[in-house]
């Protein structure tokens, strides 16, 4: 019988790989930024991890649904199996549309095993470039698919519209992904619903090359993007008083390095393991207690890490 389950603990900080093979059983997968560390595979324990946040080239790796998948159809199940039949622990630390997806993939694999499965291949496909991309792929607004994810991954964005992921509450996040996996089956067999895609969005500041926005719409990337903003930083004030962040740009090719201000920002916040994180193209303040610089301090970071022209 199939054993298959999943941990959500929104109060733990990414942990380096070494030490998740130490404290985790075997048969234990971590997903989307539980693991500080890039896609990981340990055949003896077994141990895995699928993350494409750590120590990658962002648009060069898939998203965690999308190695999840491949991982899936090319016998991960061969190996994450005892003698009752497939078994895996999924350790997350969130519950966004990648978790919601790779946990459904791995949840259902059965589902994916099969490559002829075209509502499948179409949903990792576009997750999978919308979240490399931290929605900057230019899909068009009114493209009929983006109003079905809109309805696919409602209860994800209206938890981080209204302040739920700061309460880092294991329960309210368990219950974001059961959500999400149901409406991916209902989508998957063609019983799905649509939403109008929200792309609205306040810029509130920036520098060369870059705005300071306040998300209002569940897609606000997507409008930031369609109006020609490159690179950002998304803020929101905590209810604790403290600040989300996030910090994006399109690619690579965009002049917005990332990971130098991630050092930056990790001086300024003096914290040891709740810390900036995040790959070359996407990143964001502490997952856990949030981030104690101000807007403006952040700004000024942000400015003094680009590059300097005549």
């Amino acid at each position: 019988m199939s054993k298959i389950e999943l941990q959500i603990k929104p109060e733990t900080a990414p942990m380096p790989w070494e030490e998740f093979c130490k404290t985790h059983p075997p048969f234990s997968v971590g997903v989307d930024g539980y693991i500080d560390a890039g896609p990981k595979f340990d055949a003896d324990a077994p141990h895995a991890n699928f993350d494409h946040h750590h120590g990658v080239s962002r648009l060069e790796t898939r998203a965690t649904c999308g190695q999840a998948l491949i991982a899936v159809r090319m016998g991960l199940f061969q190996c994450f199996r005892d003698k009752c039949g497939p078994r895996m622990t999924v350790y997350a630390n969130d519950c966004d549309q990648d978790v919601c997806t790779a946990w459904t993939i791995l949840k259902h694999h059965y589902l994916a095993d099969q490559t002829m499965n075209p509502a499948l291949n179409r949903l990792v496909s576009i997750e999978d470039m919308l979240d490399t991309t931290a929605g900057a792929y230019p899909f068009p607004a009114d493209l009929p698919i983006m109003e079905e994810f809109a309805w696919v991954y409602e209860p994800y964005t209206q938890c981080r519209l209204a302040g739920g992921l700061e309460k880092r509450d294991a329960g309210a996040f368990k219950s974001v992904v059961s959500d999400v996996e149901n409406r991916i089956l209902q989508h998957v067999a063609g019983k799905g619903e649509s939403l109008p895609v929200d792309t609205r969005y306040e810029q509130v500041g920036g520098g060369k090359g870059w705005a300071m926005v306040h998300e209002l719409g569940a897609q606000a990337r997507t409008g930031m993007f369609a109006d020609g903003i490159r690179a950002f930083l998304s803020v929101k004030e905590r209810k604790d008083g403290k600040w989300s962040y996030v910090i994006g740009r399109m690619s690579e090719y965009i002049k917005f390095p990332i990971l130098r201000m991630l050092d930056t920002l990790n001086q300024a916040e003096g914290a040891e393991k709740d810390r900036w994180g995040g790959a070359t193209t996407i990143a964001g303040s502490p997952r856990i207690g949030g981030s104690k610089l101000t807007p403006d301090e952040v700004s000024r970071i942000i400015n003094d890490s680009l590059p300097k022209t005549e």
